[in-house]
């Protein structure tokens, strides 16, 4: 029999009719490694099958309904063939496009946890597939965690805080460890940094060089040591820094809180060129910023409410209708669990705003909180938000759907 597979299949329709010379040339097509022609092919099949026409473009909702079901059916099966057979090339970018039809992405996230680049080659193909593969994991969401992590890998520092605070879209648990990735990268730079020129210079400056730093973290660097910050010493970009002490502000981790609050103690010595403000109630950028996350931490928490009450009472609304320094303060309290007093901070500095929240629970996921639903019905009646208080009262009552 000839090896030409066009005449392959015109002796197997011959021979054995249509339905074979489909599954002949989808045979022909896998050893051939051309899988969208396959996934083409398999359609083909079944549209034979059902007696449609085999080049048809239109979406299974214009199908007959008595047939709708079985061709999802197959066209899901066909997907997960082809998007397998991708996979088994580990040809991710080949694959992700038949599995996110079909919304079933768990797969490809596997393949991506396991796929890296070549660090012996540079070669432009190889940096096309990491932009292809972080498209992918990132942008599409077939795994965030792991598309983050291959852009601090490969992309560094500078791009993965950009993609954080201006490019990311996830929330939850994804934006939590993507930020804790972030965190110990900075944190770990940092201490690499400091106990280099700590170990370079400490003999000169009349130090034992028999004390192990091997283990020690930034805290333990910096202390009595101010000369590491004299001639204007820094030891990572200061702009990295006071972004990755911001992002620090946001987790719930006690050991990236920690980092975070040790960067921004190692901030507090650097000379006064670097000391960059905030937006009030951050103008001490990491002092301010030491204070909140401690607190946080559960480490001085009633002279940090304190603190930032002040700093609430002693703004006003800015010119587009927004209290940032009130808004922190209930975000503070909120996260303290202290909800009731983050109810009346909310009552007091934001409920007359009309610039959109930043950082501070709206009132409602306060009351949600704290079990009271008093103050949001009160609030609704004033500002005449029916669609306000039949919620607040839904709530209130704990009335929940029927089955």
């Amino acid at each position: 029999m000839s090896d030409d597979p066009f005449v392959l299949l015109e002796s197997t329709i011959d021979q054995n009719g249509a339905e074979a010379a489909f599954d002949k040339l989808a045979g022909v097509l896998r050893e051939q490694k051309k899988y969208p022609q396959l996934f083409e092919a398999l359609l083909m099949k079944k549209r034979h099958e059902l007696g449609l026409p085999l080049q048809g473009t239109e979406s299974i909702s214009d199908l007959p309904e008595e047939i709708q079901v079985e061709v999802e059916t197959y066209y899901i099966e066909a997907c997960r063939e082809v998007g397998g057979l991708f996979l088994e090339d580990r040809n991710i970018s080949g694959a992700w496009p038949y599995f996110r039809a079909i919304d079933e992405p768990k797969k490809v996230a596997a393949a991506l946890d396991t796929w890296k680049i070549d660090p012996s080659t540079e070669d432009e193909d190889q940096l096309n597939q990491l932009d292809e593969i972080v498209e992918i994991a990132l942008t599409q969401g077939a795994n965030p965690r792991r598309g983050y992590d291959l852009v601090l890998d490969n992309y560094g520092v500078c791009r993965a805080i950009t993609i954080f605070e201006h490019q990311f879209p996830y929330k939850g648990d994804v934006r939590e460890s993507c930020g804790l990735m972030l965190i110990h990268r900075l944190y770990g730079d940092l201490v690499e940094n400091v106990r280099s020129d700590v170990e370079s210079r400490r003999e000169a400056q009349g130090e034992s060089k028999d004390v192990d730093l091997s283990n020690a973290d930034v805290r333990t660097l910096i202390e009595g040591r101010e000369w590491l910050f004299e001639g204007f010493g820094y030891h990572v970009d200061i702009s990295h820094l006071q972004s990755v002490i911001r992002i620090g502000a946001t987790m719930k981790d006690k050991d990236g809180l920690e980092k975070a609050i040790q960067m921004a103690e190692y901030g507090r010595n650097l000379g006064r060129d670097f000391q960059h403000p905030d937006p009030a109630p951050f103008e001490d950028f990491y002092n301010d910023y030491r204070i909140f996350l401690r607190a946080v931490k559960g480490e001085g928490i009633d002279g940090a409410v304190r603190y930032f009450t002040q700093k609430a009472e002693r703004y006003t609304p800015d010119e587009e209708g927004r209290h940032f320094p009130g808004e922190v303060l209930v975000h503070l309290l909120d996260r303290l669990g202290r909800h009731e007093e983050a109810i009346e901070a909310f009552l007091k500095y934001l409920k007359d705003l009309s610039g959109p929240l930043s950082v501070s629970p709206e009132l409602s996921a306060l009351c949600d909180a704290s079990g009271d639903y008093t103050k949001l019905l009160e609030t609704a009646k004033e500002k005449d938000d029916l669609l306000q208080f039949a919620a607040g009262l839904v709530s209130s009552r704990g009335v929940v759907s029927p089955d």
